[in-house]
């Protein structure tokens, strides 16, 4: 089991897991098949999906790479600016801590699945507690190791500190070695089977000034976030699968039954089923997907042409759409 919750996160983590494994595109498109993931959803840039998602995939990197400290290692390779606009509220903070503390404010610009806070229990220690909301197995035990090392190397690059904490503390059971661990977090104190996910670090530490701060930034990025519209999520039914697949693909070459199926991580005969179980045809999908992006595309840019207009959304010449539009409009 993967999740007991309906929680979602930011394709950029399954992106950024893969972009940093180093492996060759053949094996990123490997590792991806092995987690679910279709192509097409990588492609995009804001979507929401299910954490189930980035569990599979630590999964089968430790796998298929043989690599029990995967996590690690990619976590150490957290840098700025791969998740948007929640990285940079986090950068234009005047300190270390007010930039924790936008994180965990804002953490729902980027998941759902990850409960994050920074609490000072002393006046030499703070906690910053990190808990999956969902998740089981040893998915969910590399979710974790990835997520505390993301944080502190976070610390480190926008300190420009060497920020060592004095203490990790992990659910997970103890792995057969440290050694990698007491590298990655400065500290040997490294406890397996606590009660909770969590760094603590040196109050101190927390006062650090941030290399990248820019108060005028960051009041420009809280009212812009403000307005944000929810990002969207990833389509559960097929029909809005192959929707979302078309608007990524119309306009981008001849577009296929068969491509889309390819994108969707599927046959084209398990497709055009699972279309007619949801009482939808492909074609009619295509016409779908055709009418809504003409719809946008003509506000969007009113003086496109009517050959432009055809080709965006995959008709070979203007006498195609003509018909295509009749056809829509008797449809109603």
């Amino acid at each position: 089991m993967y999740s007991q919750l309906d929680t979602v996160e930011s394709v950029s983590f399954p992106n950024f897991i893969l972009d940093r494994t180093g492996v060759s595109p053949a094996v990123r498109r490997q590792l991806a098949r092995a987690a679910g993931l279709p192509e097409w959803v990588l492609n995009t840039a804001d979507t929401m999906v299910s954490s189930n998602y980035q569990l599979r995939l630590w999964e089968s990197l430790e796998y298929e790479l043989a690599e029990p400290d995967i996590a690690l290692r990619v976590g150490a390779r957290n840098t700025l600016g791969h998740f948007g606009v929640h990285d940079y509220l986090f950068s234009t903070a005047p300190t270390l801590g007010e930039g924790l503390a936008r994180s965990e404010e804002y953490a729902g610009l980027i998941t759902t699945n990850v409960g994050f806070a920074v609490l000072g229990d002393s006046e030499d220690e703070a906690n910053a507690n990190i808990r999956l909301l969902s998740g089981l197995g040893r998915g969910r035990q590399l979710a974790v190791q990835f997520a505390l090392a993301a944080v502190v190397t976070r610390a480190r690059n926008a300190t420009g500190r060497n920020v060592h904490p004095i203490r990790i503390r992990f659910r997970q059971p103890p792995p057969r070695r440290h050694d990698r661990f007491v590298e990655m977090f400065g500290t040997r104190q490294v406890d397996f089977g606590a009660p909770t996910d969590q760094i603590t670090f040196r109050a101190s530490d927390l006062t650090l000034p941030l290399r990248t701060a820019d108060p005028v930034l960051a009041d420009i990025l809280r009212r812009y976030t403000a307005a944000l519209p929810p990002p969207p999520r990833l389509e559960v039914t097929w029909a809005g699968q192959v929707h979302q697949a078309l608007t990524l693909l119309l306009g981008d070459g001849r577009v296929t039954i068969d491509r889309v199926a390819r994108h969707l991580a599927t046959s084209r005969r398990s497709l055009q089923r699972r279309l007619t179980d949801e009482g939808t045809t492909w074609t009619r999908e295509l016409d779908r997907a055709r009418a809504v992006l003409l719809e946008r595309r003509v506000r969007l840019s009113p003086d496109d042409t009517q050959t432009a207009l055809a080709r965006r959304i995959g008709y070979s010449d203007p006498g195609t759409l003509r018909r295509a539009r009749h056809r829509w409009s008797a449809q109603g």
